[in-house]
């Protein structure tokens, strides 16, 4: 089968998302706003992709993945027309519709490679995109640094491209491979309360008896709820540190600098991420948690320790590069924990949490930036601590 509706559709996404960092960054430069207006609109793209996943998970569940991208085509469509007269008004409902075209076209790829591919590809495929999407909003953010595109040439080819994909994404019917992969978990289920009652043959020694128990079910107690919230955790304390990153440059480093640092920290851990990910899908057995732990807290120590180092183009670059790799590691492994544990089921449950911690964090960064900055790194720590604490319990 082609895979080249894989790779528009990664590309639309990737697209999308460099508009995310772009428009919100071109607002902080360019219009007269500050820290509160920043943390509203981010909170206002969060709370209008909560509702858009909301209203639009059961198009995803029911295979409606060109109906979805259709969507995000016609969102593109006025955000090209309100970007040519863009004010503070225009900026929050632009924003808003961006938020709109990312929750269907992220619906839209994931129930596509829920279903087109097996199970056991699904965290090789899932992974693949995010590198891809990396790669492509990487060489966009350079291209724009060196004035060779612009904002308005961006969304105008995104709008081609969404059609593209739209043409091009195969038809997805019955949920087969979720229901062949959520049958094959409950009957894991069923295999291990069978094992786990051969601990009734020892209780007459509470010790061994104790010991084939925990032996046999020990081994996935992670639940989808405790998932959900170490994630909600682990966007607070990234969006409390992003939200703000534009005003605290802005007065040291040009708007360029921004978009070519992002575009080398993006496109140089697309490279490298690659070998790392196809040894983590090689290597057998499920998504290690231990492995997403030690990465929550990688994140969360560069994010907060290694920003005051920032002073020029080169540290801006090292540090948003050593944060980008580990977070697409981070995120492709916890996304796919969920997916193992939930059966690739409501997974606009997950892209709603990550926006809800989006808004408390978004909140939290423009009020404490205004009132209380020295706050923000003490206030980070506590949510790693929390994102990491209910992977463990």
């Amino acid at each position: 089968m082609s895979e080249v509706w894989l790779l528009i559709t990664v590309l639309t996404l990737g697209l999308l998302q460099f508009l995310d960092t772009g428009l919100y960054s071109y607002v902080a430069y360019n219009l007269n706003v500050g820290g509160i207006y920043l943390g509203v609109m981010s909170a206002l793209w969060s709370f209008t992709y909560i509702l858009a996943n909301y209203l639009l998970s059961e198009l995803a569940d029911l295979g409606r993945n060109k109906l979805l991208i259709i969507m995000t085509t016609i969102s593109l469509s006025v955000i090209y027309i309100l970007f040519i007269d863009i004010n503070d008004f225009n900026s929050l409902l632009m924003y808003s519709l961006h938020a709109l075209a990312v929750a269907s076209i992220n619906l839209a790829l994931s129930v596509t490679i829920l279903e087109i591919y097996d199970y056991f590809s699904w965290g090789r495929v899932n992974m693949l995109s995010r590198v891809l999407s990396n790669v492509f909003r990487g060489i966009t953010f350079l291209l724009v640094a060196l004035s060779i595109i612009d904002l308005s040439f961006i969304i105008a080819s995104l709008i081609i491209i969404s059609i593209t994909s739209t043409l091009l994404i195969p038809s997805i019917g019955l949920n087969i491979e979720r229901k062949l992969y959520k049958m094959g978990r409950d009957l894991s289920l069923v295999s291990r309360y069978m094992k786990a009652s051969t601990a009734l043959l020892y209780i007459h020694r509470p010790k061994e008896a104790l010991e084939v128990f925990e032996s046999v079910w020990s081994s996935d107690r992670l639940k989808p709820w405790k998932i959900l919230i170490s994630t909600f955790s682990y966007v607070v304390f990234s969006d409390i540190i992003f939200v703000i990153l534009p005003l605290i440059l802005k007065n040291s480093l040009s708007l360029n600098t921004l978009m070519f640092s992002w575009g080398i920290a993006l496109l140089v851990t697309g490279i490298t991420s690659i070998p790392v990910i196809s040894i983590m899908s090689s290597l057998e057995g499920r998504t290690n948690i231990k492995l997403i732990i030690l990465l929550i807290l990688l994140r969360g120590l560069t994010l907060i320790l290694l920003l005051p180092l920032v002073s020029d183009a080169l540290t801006l670059t090292l540090y948003l590069l050593t944060v980008v790799f580990i977070s697409t590691l981070a995120d492709s492994l916890i996304y796919n924990k969920f997916v193992e544990v939930s059966a690739g089921y409501s997974t606009s449950k997950y892209f709603i949490v990550r926006e809800l911690g989006s808004i408390i964090g978004s909140l939290i960064s423009g009020f404490i930036f205004v009132f209380i900055p020295t706050a923000i790194p003490i206030i980070s720590l506590i949510f790693v601590g929390i994102s990491i604490i209910f992977l463990m319990i």
